[in-house]
């Protein structure tokens, strides 16, 4: 028998562990992704910083010559 067309909470069983299954992929998933995080998180810091002064010494060199 096929049970593609059937309700999902008629096995209860079945329906708690795909819905276990996947909130374990979740969680799993979460990890990786703060683990990668975790080690890109100074790179992308480092890149802000160096692209906000870059703009910011822009700006104030740009101001100054508008002055004149």
């Amino acid at each position: 028998m096929s049970d593609e067309g059937s309700s999902p909470f008629k096995n209860p069983i079945q329906w708690f562990f795909r819905s276990s299954l996947l909130v374990l992929v979740a969680m799993l998933a979460l990890t990786y992704s703060m683990d990668l995080l975790r080690d890109l998180l100074p790179w992308l810091i480092g890149i802000a910083l160096i692209v906000g002064v870059g703009w910011a010494a822009i700006a104030f060199i740009r101001w100054r010559r508008s002055q004149w």
